[in-house]
């Protein structure tokens, strides 16, 4: 009998058995009650996403019991002597193996039944093929085969049911504590059960989470093949003990080569995975205040790495490959030298950049890497002659990489349908000073389906040869960077607040904006802001950009203000038809990032080490002031000022917060680790309690806000301290303490 035919017979054996049967029903019973009862961000998350990540728990505990139970069965019947002297142990171990695994692709198949129709049915005109194979193919029956694999390794290896059990139970509880362990940041690679990979996009490609399962299943794979490869050289042979089994089973010389393989490959796969960095992590134990909370400084003049360096002029030219997903460009810029001595050039690029040649007026030069610095930063170095002004070129080229500190999201990269470069991946920067008259201008060369969006300037389209279009980049006058977003965008254009605004948002997101009336609740805040504070400095526009849900949240810069996907929901722009205006905090992120833009973009409150005292503080009033104003106070009150008092009870009773003196028997990175796990509170919560105390002293919101509004209009384009902000309201710190 071929092998072929006696796994097929293996397979029908295993089918038939009555355990077997249950295990299959409750497999596909428990993803029918997680597909109904799961939730998330976005279609796809909630209806097949998270569906898949959760039934893949309760697959892996069942085919671990399965796979246990077939293994075990031999020498609980006391029929494993009479097998394995009729047959090859070897192949019948992998035999019983790969029936197991051919188990859990029937029962993926069958879930597939179900799965399939109730996630187009949920999602609609928001499913993706690529979405669904990703989570009921790699999530769920990789976990089915890792369990099976990881599994029958542990009993050859212990020929102990119970032991075997305990372990794997202990693996599965580990891959599930590891999404709470943000202090240890573990790496996606070992989520083993399920994925680190979040937030789905209804709306564009989610290629860069799929890397990231690719890569996390590859890596698993290879370790359990290892485990399960062990277990097989330690397989019992009939006489023998475990030294006498494992040089019987090795003289086959494929066991040990195949092991060696599986545990190189393995390493190879961990060291060399090609999604995140080696950044450092952001250190904030220099903002420590007192070990109260944290605080950014300002000095007056923004430090750089080197201050007799001036840039005049900066150009690239800078070609996308969607099909490669990298990146090549060319940088010529400017430069002038205050000292006319010989001076050394800090460059950095993303960490997935390399720097290929250098030309400095003519001569070639060398780039040197140095250490990689915080969220994805490679810091590079060029010498450069005695000379007053140099010409330099630059050119450069790699794949972007993401943030390895920042629970591993992967936001940076090149895929089909999406692009989203830093400000260092659309050209070097130089940590330099940057002369007021000049700016970063360039030409963009694009696959033609999409459209880029510069977080600051404009890009207008040039002409398009061979699927590629040239865009005309401008910048903003002493900036050197701009970060860049692409994708097939649909624009509404409207005027708002004196400015030109444009709302860019995805295409398949079309009727939703519109049904949504996303333009008048827009259109309203910046009205509202404009009123109340003051007109923006820019002179022409600002874009309000979609991103993808991935981003998780939203952010301003320059002329823009973006938020992901998820704040576009009905619920938000529809307060007169709906009972809750907000259903998922989408619409108070959107009116917040742009409330940035008056308090953060053209004013800079500063963070000074011994207030809360910060842009986000005064953010989140503002926001609450809108919301109040749009929504009712009701509204207002149970969405931001009930969570505000929450979050102040909580930190004033934190340990220590009543004990700072403890912080000092911590080490630095202790220290840092447990005062920025207060951060958000000190940013989002304590500083608007104290603006509403502000209020009161100064008889009401109105007289305050026509402070604020002096305050605005006196500091545009500086920055704001806190001494600044109690010298225009007239308040003494003590009126703003919080009891």
């Amino acid at each position: 009998m071929s092998a072929a035919a006696k796994l097929s017979r293996e397979v029908r054996r295993m089918l038939s058995e009555r355990l077997t049967q249950i295990f299959l029903a409750l497999t596909v019973a428990g993803v029918v009650w997680f597909s109904l009862n799961s939730g998330g961000r976005t279609a796809s998350d909630a209806f097949i996403i998270q569906a898949a990540k959760n039934s893949s728990f309760l697959g892996s505990l069942f085919f671990i019991l399965l796979s246990l139970v077939q293994f075990h069965r031999d020498f609980k019947n006391n029929t494993d002597v009479i097998v394995l002297t009729s047959t090859d142990p070897i192949s019948h171990q992998i035999r019983k193996t790969l029936a197991l695994i051919c188990i859990a692709i029937i029962t993926t198949f069958a879930v597939s039944l179900f799965a399939l129709p109730f996630g187009i049915a949920k999602t609609g005109d928001y499913f993706q093929p690529a979405t669904f194979i990703t989570a009921w193919y790699l999530i769920f029956l990789g976990a089915l085969i890792l369990s099976v694999l990881l599994s029958a390794g542990l009993y050859m290896l212990t020929r102990r049911i119970e032991a075997a059990f305990i372990i794997m139970a202990g693996l599965m509880l580990l891959s599930k504590l590891l999404e709470g362990m943000y202090d240890l940041n573990p790496s996606y690679l070992f989520y083993w059960v399920q994925t680190s990979a979040t937030n789905f996009s209804d709306l564009i490609t989610n290629q860069f989470q799929i890397d990231m399962l690719l890569w996390n299943r590859l890596f698993c794979l290879l370790v359990s093949l290892s485990l399960w490869t062990i277990g097989l050289c330690a397989f019992r042979r009939y006489g023998c003990g475990l030294f006498g089994s494992l040089f019987v089973n090795c003289r086959r010389v494929w066991i040990p080569v195949l092991l060696v393989a599986a545990l190189s490959l393995s390493g190879v796969s961990y060291a060399f995975e090609p999604i995140f960095d080696d950044s450092k992590p952001v250190d904030f134990s220099g903002m420590m205040n007192s070990g109260t909370g944290i605080a950014t400084s300002f000095s007056g003049k923004p430090e750089v790495g080197n201050p007799d360096l001036a840039l005049i002029d900066k150009q690239f030219d800078l070609n996308i490959d969607v099909n490669s997903r990298t990146v090549s460009g060319i940088v010529k810029c400017k430069l002038k030298n205050m000292t006319e001595e010989a001076q050394t050039l800090p460059v950095t690029t993303n960490t997935g950049i390399n720097i290929d040649s250098v030309l400095v007026n003519g001569t070639e030069s060398k780039a040197t890497r140095g250490e990689t610095g915080e969220l994805s930063t490679a810091n590079w170095s060029i010498e450069l002659p005695a000379f007053a002004e140099y010409e330099i070129e630059i050119t450069y080229s790699g794949r972007m990489l993401n943030d390895n500190t920042i629970s591993q999201r992967a936001q940076y990269g090149i895929a089909d349908g999406y692009v989203w470069l830093p400000n260092d991946g659309v050209s070097p920067g130089f940590d330099i000073i940057v002369s007021e008259e000049g700016c970063l201008s360039g030409v963009l060369s694009l696959d033609e389906s999409l459209e880029p969006v510069f977080s600051r300037g404009k890009a207008v389209k040039g002409e398009t040869v061979d699927g590629k279009t040239r865009w005309i980049y401008t910048g903003i006058a002493g900036k050197q960077g701009a970060s860049v977003y692409a994708a097939n965008y649909m624009t509404k254009t409207f005027e708002a607040g004196g400015l030109d605004i444009e709302l860019k948002y995805f295409a398949k997101h079309d009727k939703s904006v519109t049904d949504m009336d996303a333009v008048n609740l827009i259109k309203a805040a910046i009205d509202y802001f404009t009123e109340t504070y003051g007109p923006l400095i820019y002179d022409k526009s600002l874009t309000m950009l979609e991103l993808p849900s991935y981003f998780s949240g939203g952010f301003a810069s320059g002329n823009m203000s973006a938020m992901d996907e998820t704040n576009f929901d009905a619920e938000g722009y529809l307060p007169e038809e709906a009972i809750s205006p907000d259903s998922g905090s989408g619409i108070d992120v959107l009116v917040h990032e742009i409330a940035h833009q008056w308090w953060g973009l053209a004013t800079m409150p500063m963070q000074d080490g011994a207030s809360s005292w910060s842009a986000e503080g005064i953010t989140c009033y503002s926001t609450y002031c809108f919301m109040k104003e749009y929504f009712g106070k009701e509204y207002a009150n149970a969405h931001y000022l009930k969570e505000w008092q929450q979050n102040w009870e909580t930190y004033k009773n934190a340990f220590y917060i009543q004990h700072p003196e403890y912080l000092a028997k911590l080490s630095a990175d202790d220290a840092s680790n447990i005062m920025a796990s207060f951060a958000s509170i000190r940013l989002y919560d304590i500083m608007p309690l104290m603006l509403l105390k502000g209020e009161e002293t100064l008889g009401g919101p109105d007289a305050f806000q026509k402070k604020l509004s002096e305050l605005y209009m006196t500091h545009l384009g500086q920055p704001i301290m806190y001494e600044d902000f109690l010298a225009v309201t007239g308040l003494k710190k003590e009126a703003l303490e919080l009891a």
